[in-house]
């Protein structure tokens, strides 16, 4: 238990308050890092002579971040994502 963390939950009386203040508080972390990281996965495009390859890296590096936090990106949506990102760049790949 972080300091900060145990702060916030000594203030309670229960061992349930304190676990329902805790998880709480976790609760709205996962989901702020989700929002934001979908965020830049969906907003993420390869620029005009930008290195494709570290593009592509940084695309699989946000999805791993979403599923270490059990956030789920199918295939199928990063087919979709990958072809949005590169739409201004390489127009003859997405026709």
């Amino acid at each position: 238990l972080l300091q900060k963390d145990s702060r916030k939950v000594c203030k309670f009386e229960s061992g349930f308050d304190m676990w329902r203040a805790f998880e709480a508080d976790k609760t709205k972390r996962a989901f702020s890092s989700v929002i934001r990281l979908r965020r830049k996965l969906y907003t993420s495009t390869v620029s005009v002579g930008g290195n494709m390859k570290q593009w592509l890296d940084d695309v699989e590096g946000i999805r791993r971040q979403l599923e270490n936090i059990h956030e789920m990106i199918p295939d199928k949506e990063m087919v979709n994502i990958i072809l949005q990102g590169v739409e201004e760049t390489h127009r003859n790949v997405v026709r």
